[in-house]
């Protein structure tokens, strides 16, 4: 493994098995912050080997890139190219009666006593929602993915929410009662990463209603101008409340491993600034 180039499919996998060692308790928070900001500016696969050496992976856990699809039903592809087919057919034949019925009235606009001739109504199919194809690190996307975390869990509370360059990881609220969550992931569609586990510490929810998404982009580029981390660009975000308040942690870092970090509130005031010390 040792002098392979890491790709983002790499990187990405190898977060996952931070984040699932993270809730199954073998991590703490500071662990397991550094161990992901440096698997995403990680060069070779032996950096990322090194990061998750001494973990052990969780039982039930399955990387997303091992994952299957659900299998297809046999016979659905030609099925469906003979519906449409027929529907071709169908709107051919429509439109060359509409033809000869016009034609034998005289060239009329008008809708004739049995209906022919009157303009379809378009149908809706219910409410739209705009996903975007993939998830890539912007204002517009994050506003999309909070409208669709809402679509699908009916809460904008979520325990800690990970913005990536590529992805999103979320832990979603199952049981308030008794602090459970279950850790899901978003790159323009959902997928189920854990089962239900307890919330670790003195965590509470966020509302990420609250999030104020034009300042933190702002506060992003800020950091990423100000901090003096060679060649450094952001790594990610973490929205959540360690039990000092909700607040949004950006982290900006290198190939190297060097990084700073900028806390603030929701609404994007400065709480703490962490600066690359070089």
């Amino acid at each position: 493994m040792e002098g392979f180039r890491a790709k983002d499919a790499d990187r990405d996998r190898y977060v996952e098995v931070i984040e699932a060692a993270y809730v199954d308790g073998q991590l703490g928070d500071a662990d397991r912050e550094l161990r992901v900001s440096r698997a995403l500016s990680a060069e070779t696969l032996d950096e990322l080997e090194i990061l998750t050496r001494d973990l052990q992976v969780p039982a039930g856990f399955v990387p997303v890139a091992n994952r299957q699809a659900p299998p297809r039903r046999a016979g659905a592809g030609p099925v469906v190219v003979l519906l449409v087919a027929a529907f071709v057919v169908f709107v051919v034949l429509s439109a060359v009666g509409a033809l000869v019925l016009f034609g034998a009235s005289g060239g009329s606009d008008t809708a004739t006593s049995e209906g022919i001739g009157v303009t379809p109504v378009p149908v809706t199919s219910g409410r739209a929602t705009a996903v975007p194809a993939s998830f890539v690190m912007t204002a517009p996307q994050v506003r999309a993915f909070i409208r669709a975390y809402e679509d699908e869990f009916g809460t904008r509370d979520a325990w800690e929410v990970g913005f990536y360059p590529e992805r999103v990881g979320v832990q979603v609220p199952v049981s308030r009662a008794r602090r459970r969550f279950e850790h899901w992931s978003w790159d323009g569609t959902w997928r189920q990463d854990t089962q239900a586990s307890a919330v670790p510490g003195p965590q509470a929810l966020v509302d990420l209603g609250t999030v104020d998404v034009r300042r933190m982009f702002a506060n992003i580029a800020l950091a990423e101008k100000t901090f003096d981390v060679p060649k450094g660009g952001l790594t990610h975000v973490l929205v959540n409340d360690r039990g000092q308040g909700p607040g949004v942690t950006i982290y900006i870092g290198n190939t190297f491993g060097e990084t700073g970090y900028l806390r603030t509130a929701p609404s994007g005031e400065v709480i703490r600034s962490h600066p690359f010390e070089g």
